[in-house]
């Protein structure tokens, strides 16, 4: 078996597309792109400060990744050398090696490829240098453009959430979605 990525490797991007560990400059960046309407529109984001922002971001320790520690991360995604969205990495458990992808971009970023690429840059230092087996990400039944990108990269939908968010006031269902190392690398079934 192939990996789905060399089955069906995405597109190159209309852009350059750069991913890089988020740091707390990149705070005003993040609260300014939350509070957009396109991108709030499928995702349950509260509105928190640039000062929290930046404590969250000066907290992180991306080596920790590659050790099996610690429980948030972010990287921030550049397309033409111009800050554009984030990707985040929360684990759900370590020694499951289970962790959940989170993502957004700038609405003047969307619809040309940019997180496809991005996420392609990213998923082979998850399954191949980290102590991750599984990746999980949701998305809303509605959200045609997140759910292309999860399936171009591989992604598998196991289910469906039923009333998982509150999004403007009700409540919506989303697709679960995951990709496992054995899945990403052939030979590495791990059962």
């Amino acid at each position: 078996m192939t990996s789905p990525l060399t089955r069906h490797p995405p597109p190159p991007p209309a852009v350059d597309v750069v991913v890089r560990p988020a740091q707390p400059s990149d705070a005003a960046f993040l609260r300014r792109w939350r509070a957009e309407p396109a991108v709030r529109r499928y995702q349950p984001l509260h509105n928190v400060s640039v000062a929290r922002l930046r404590a969250d971001l000066g907290a992180q320790r991306p080596r920790d990744l590659y050790r099996g520690r610690g429980d948030r991360y972010t990287w921030m995604i550049e397309a033409d050398r111009e800050r554009s969205g984030w990707i985040t990495l929360a684990i759900v458990n370590w020694e499951h090696g289970l962790g959940e992808l989170g993502y957004a971009l700038a609405t003047r970023h969307q619809g040309r490829g940019t997180m496809t690429a991005a996420l392609g840059q990213l998923l082979p230092e998850l399954l191949l240098r980290t102590p991750l087996e599984r990746l999980e990400a949701r998305c809303a039944i509605d959200n045609d453009a997140s759910r292309k990108v999860l399936e171009k990269l591989g992604f598998v939908r196991e289910g469906k959430l039923r009333s998982y968010f509150v999004l403007q006031g009700r409540r919506t269902d989303h697709y679960l979605y995951a990709l496992l190392r054995e899945d990403y690398i052939p030979g590495t079934d791990l059962r």
